[in-house]
């Protein structure tokens, strides 16, 4: 049973950036552990999957996890073969190992299962770029089962997940690769608006000066604010719902506190990476990489911190700039070819040819 007023607090937890790797990723876990229950095993670690047939993991972190649980783990890192790889971290937001990781993790599931353990759920933040995190859940039970209600919930997690572990990317308080070196930098330089604790703007520069975007701004994080209290809190799924990963397909709203103890709202430029649509504006841009990642409109409006309206007008923009009239087509666009996930790769793909 999910305790769902401790989702909140697993949000503070991904955008914690001012913790080291190590730190972050240990706060994550402890965070769904306290959702989840001492029931389970946790376990994350930081990928890069960006050349599928050079899989890297590091940093891994472990909760609850006993010693045979934590020897499968390093079995895991022997089974990770390219079309694993393809299937799974750069195709997944989230999914039972044995519905997503079979016939590749049959080994593992099987060692498992000696040691009187069952399935893995895993939480994925999937990005582009191949190189994210990823948190997952070991249970006792055959197969880890969830209802439509709470596979919407973690999915959204794994948005989350992602824009956080990206942000602290560029940001420079993770190193983002297993052998990149850290250079950490304060959270709000470089920032495009910067808040003080009562609302009130103290800069603001590029693509935030605009009336349109301060109000946007303000109103993400005077939301983001509310539901930190105690009543919002224990709202659950209904405050998950309200924190959007981006605000305005742009923005990630974190917290920053100079040594004065004087806390300021930062919004940093968080979009994914994407090359080779230069006929196509930011928000655009976005919009499309989301649904070559597999999401649906609606999925799309939540990530992005954008209404469903507005996800269809871009997409139709998109389109029209690129010279196609539908999504399906849009999706088969060169440029991303290394972006699409297995079931937007199937779906772009041409009928066969029966002559042939």
């Amino acid at each position: 049973m999910l305790d769902e007023t401790k989702l909140v607090g697993l949000l503070e937890a991904l955008y914690a950036f001012e913790l080291d790797d190590r730190d972050w990723l240990s706060r994550s876990l402890a965070a769904l552990a306290d959702i989840c229950g001492p029931d389970y095993h946790y376990i994350g670690f930081f990928y890069d999957a960006s050349n599928v047939h050079d899989f890297k993991v590091w940093n891994p972190c472990a909760v609850n996890a006993t010693p045979e649980v934590l020897a499968s783990f390093e079995t895991f890192r022997t089974l990770t073969t390219p079309d694993f790889v393809r299937a799974t971290f750069r195709s997944l937001h989230m999914g039972s190992s044995l519905r997503t990781g079979v016939p590749y993790l049959e080994p593992l599931l099987a060692e498992r299962a000696r040691g009187g353990w069952g399935d893995i759920f895993n939480i994925n933040g999937l990005d582009p770029s191949g190189v994210s995190c990823i948190l997952t859940i070991g249970c006792r039970e055959p197969e880890f089962v969830l209802d439509p209600a709470s596979q919407k919930l973690y999915r959204r997690v794994s948005h989350h997940l992602g824009a956080a572990f990206r942000c602290r990317r560029r940001l420079g308080v993770s190193s983002g690769r297993a052998d990149d070196e850290l250079k950490r930098v304060a959270v709000s330089n470089g920032a495009e608006a910067i808040l003080d604790g009562n609302g009130r703007f103290v800069h603001a520069e590029g693509a935030a000066e605009s009336t349109t975007a301060r109000e946007r701004i303000k109103s993400a994080a005077a939301t983001i604010d509310t539901l930190r209290t105690n009543q919002k809190r224990r709202q659950g799924r209904e405050a998950l719902a309200l924190w959007h990963p981006l605000t305005a397909a742009r923005w990630t709203i974190v917290d920053h506190f100079e040594e004065n103890g004087r806390r300021y709202i930062v919004a940093r430029e968080n979009q994914v990476d994407a090359q080779g649509f230069e006929l196509l504006t930011d928000r655009e841009r976005q919009v499309v990489v989301q649904a070559a990642l597999g999401c649906s409109n609606k999925e799309i409006a939540y990530a992005l911190g954008i209404s469903e309206a507005t996800v269809r007008v871009l997409m139709a923009r998109a389109a029209s700039r690129l010279g196609v009239r539908t999504k399906k087509r849009l999706l088969e666009h060169p440029a991303l070819g290394s972006i699409r996930t297995e079931e937007t790769r199937s779906a772009a793909s041409p009928p066969p040819n029966r002559n042939d």
